[in-house]
């Protein structure tokens, strides 16, 4: 058995102090055990990338450390097991997945070898684990401050969400949903969650969400004290207010009256109009006790 550790030492604290931890825990389950270290962006995809001939795959790491791999993993026909160590702001899928967010608790959990299937986004040619937003939520992302990132954590984006929400203009959007219904109108927050956590907080979007073969689609149509209240909280989904929409979908193609930046995963390289789909079951990782239910 062969594992792969993948680390970022930028990720909150100093991965090489975290290695010991990590490498403890793991190493009876494994004959073979490699690390590689981060240096630049594009590192952590190209190593996962390479990652054929491993049985299972560990990132310490944020966010987006995770999508990096996620979109490296995605030309392997056959990809590792892939575990997470939280070494980030937020750490959302590994909430998602029932992780501690200590790192020596989660490769204790991880060595008990619980796996799950997992979807995966895709939008155009990239990968999602987490989240696709448009509007509000990408505006919060881009306006941090990374001196408030670093100094306040999750609260600063909190406080990036306020700002953004003071300034946000509605956009027209149109929605071909794969199921044949068409959505059109105006709004100032769109969402696919494949996850059940944003900005450090569970939502109330659908139960198991990462692993039900669909994206949570939610529309904000309008802001008002009480939706900037349930987005900067995450309680958007099944149980909000009127101006939200939350729909089930297995994907969609949406179009903007201007050009919108899309945010996955935190990540902001793509903008509207796009092609958005789940892969069901796509990923297999390691989760922990919360998650460990039938498949």
């Amino acid at each position: 058995m062969k594992l792969l550790i993948i680390t970022n030492p930028t990720a909150g604290p100093k991965d090489e102090g975290l290695l010991p931890d990590v490498i403890g825990p793991l190493s009876s389950d494994y004959e073979e055990i490699d690390v590689r270290q981060t240096r630049q962006a594009g590192d952590a995809a190209r190593f996962a990338s390479g990652a054929k001939e491993y049985d299972a795959l560990i990132v310490i790491g944020g966010d987006g450390t995770v999508f990096e791999v996620i979109n490296g993993l995605s030309v392997l026909d056959d990809p590792p097991i892939l575990g997470i160590i939280p070494g980030g702001t937020c750490n959302d899928f590994a909430r998602t997945l029932g992780l501690p967010l200590a790192p020596r608790q989660a490769a204790d959990v991880i060595a008990t070898n619980r796996v799950t299937d997992v979807d995966l986004g895709q939008v155009d040619e990239t990968y999602f684990l987490n989240f696709l937003g448009v509007g509000l939520i990408a505006e919060a992302s881009i306006g941090i401050d990374s001196e408030e990132k670093a100094r306040l954590g999750k609260m600063g984006y909190y406080l990036s969400t306020i700002r953004s929400s003071m300034e946000a203009e509605p956009f027209t959007y149109e929605i071909d949903l794969e199921e044949g219904e068409k959505l059109t109108g105006e709004a100032v927050l769109i969402l696919a969650a494949n996850g059940e956590s944003l900005g450090g907080i569970e939502t109330n979007l659908s139960e198991e969400a990462y692993r039900d073969g669909l994206l949570d689609l939610v529309i904000i149509d309008e802001l008002n004290l009480t939706t900037i209240r349930d987005v900067i909280l995450q309680k958007i989904g099944l149980q909000s207010e009127p101006s939200f929409t939350h729909i089930l979908t297995r994907g969609f193609k949406l179009r903007t009256n201007v050009p919108k930046i899309i945010d996955t995963d935190g990540e902001k390289a793509l903008e509207t109009p796009v092609t958005v789909r789940v892969l069901p079951k796509r990923l297999k990782m390691f989760a922990g006790l919360l998650k460990d239910r039938p498949v």
